[in-house]
């Protein structure tokens, strides 16, 4: 088991529905996932970055 941290910039084409599918989908290529959150949305120009953090198990 690990801890990560991610920052995912936002894609400006994605729906609020569709974000989970997203952020699950970058953490897998890492390693099964136990949990994960969003602990801060940072705003660099007009570009949305994620800050996540994640258990996955190898």
């Amino acid at each position: 088991m690990q801890s990560i941290y991610y920052e995912l910039p936002l894609p400006e084409s994605i729906y609020a529905k569709d974000l989970r599918k997203f952020i699950i989908s970058q953490i897998s290529k890492k390693g099964e996932i136990i949990r994960w959150s969003i602990y801060d949305i940072v705003t660099k120009g007009n570009k949305k970055i994620l800050k996540i953090n994640a258990v996955v198990l190898y």
